[in-house]
């Protein structure tokens, strides 16, 4: 059983992976731009730890659009973790399409 070079994330961290995870699942129709509509959040890791997350997003149509409107609307969509999650300091986010 090999690990890739770091520790596993303990339970809590990725407790809070699923809900950002769901949070941004309801928040990314909610920006209301057309190329984040079909969008979906495939995954949520901590990058390197709970206080930055790499969300991975797959969508329709160009990937440069899609990281485009999710860097417009990251500070919506951290605010919408925000509310969601029950900690002092909303993690940053950080996106790849996928």
């Amino acid at each position: 059983m090999s690990e890739r070079g770091s520790r596993r994330p303990d339970r809590k961290t990725l407790q809070l992976c699923k809900q950002v995870q769901r949070a941004l699942s309801f928040a990314l129709p909610e920006t209301g731009e057309d190329v984040l509509l079909d969008a979906y959040v495939e995954d949520v890791q901590p990058a390197p730890d709970a206080s930055r997350l790499l969300v991975s997003v797959h969508g329709k149509g160009d990937p440069l659009d899609l990281i485009q409107a999710l860097g417009t609307h990251t500070g919506q969509l951290r605010s919408a973790v925000a509310e969601a999650i029950t900690r002092r300091k909303a993690p940053e986010l950080a996106f790849q399409v996928v």
